[in-house]
């Protein structure tokens, strides 16, 4: 292995590996939002504009899809009765910046 190929798989990896992380973090503070969660909502706008959130939510779709199956679908399928929303990414949206993508007090 030469040097081009290992600095070829570093960068990948370390692709991967950037894109789990956020996605989990993102994941978990967007459930927590769906829910109203006032933290959450406020760990949001502190570190996203509303169009860097939007494009968070498209990104990292595929996380969210995650972290909704073990946070919601498999607890529910287990009988851990409780109020269980639908992975709504307009909702979510919303709940942190309004229907305007204008921040909320």
């Amino acid at each position: 292995m030469d040097s081009v190929e290992f600095f070829g798989y570093l960068i990948v990896f370390s692709a991967i590996l950037t894109y789990l992380v956020l996605g989990l973090i993102i994941g978990i503070e967007s459930m927590l939002a769906l829910y109203g969660v006032p933290s959450a909502k406020e760990w949001i706008r502190r570190w996203y504009t509303p169009a860097g959130f939007r494009r968070a939510l498209i990104i990292f779709l595929p996380m969210l899809q995650l972290a909704y199956l073990f946070l919601e679908l498999i607890p529910s399928l287990f009988g851990m009765d409780g109020e269980r929303r639908p992975l709504d990414l307009e909702r979510i949206y919303s709940g942190v910046f309004g229907r305007d993508g204008k921040e909320r007090e």
